[in-house]
C-alpha cells in the first residue's frame, strides 16, 4: 500500500510540475526539463519583484508550487518509510545489495 500511495503522489507531483511548466511557457518563461530544474521556475513564481507574471497568474501558480512542495515532502516521508522497512527485512535488504536495485525496487520485488 505504501508503494502504491507513493507512486500516486509521484504522478500527482509530475502533473503539477507539468502544469507549472506549461503555464509559464505561455508567458515565455521556460526551464530545462527534470525535477531538479523546477526550482528555477519555483523561484520565479515566488519572486514578487519579477514582473513577468501577472498577479492573477502568480496567485494560481503559487497554489501549484505549494502543492508540488507538499507532495515532495510526502513522497520523501514515504520513501524514508520504505527504506526503514527494507532495513528491517532480510530478503529486501539482500535484494538491495544487487547493483541497480535500490530500496524502492527491492520493496516492489518483495511485494
Amino acid at each position: 500500500m505504501v508503494l502504491k500511495t507513493r507512486d500516486l503522489l509521484v504522478r500527482q507531483r509530475t502533473q503539477a510540475i507539468n502544469a507549472v511548466r506549461g503555464h509559464l511557457a505561455e508567458l515565455g518563461i521556460v526551464a530545462a526539463k527534470g525535477l531538479a530544474k523546477i526550482g528555477t521556475l519555483i523561484a520565479i513564481v515566488r519572486d514578487e519583484n519579477d514582473r513577468r507574471l501577472p498577479p492573477a497568474a502568480r496567485m494560481a501558480l503559487k497554489l501549484l508550487v505549494n502543492q508540488i512542495e507538499l507532495l515532495t515532502d510526502r513522497i520523501d516521508a514515504l520513501g524514508r518509510e520504505v527504506v526503514a522497512e527494507v532495513r528491517r527485512d532480510d530478503r529486501m535488504r539482500r535484494l538491495s545489495t544487487i547493483p541497480g536495485i535500490g530500496p524502492i525496487t527491492a520493496a516492489t520485488i518483495q511485494a
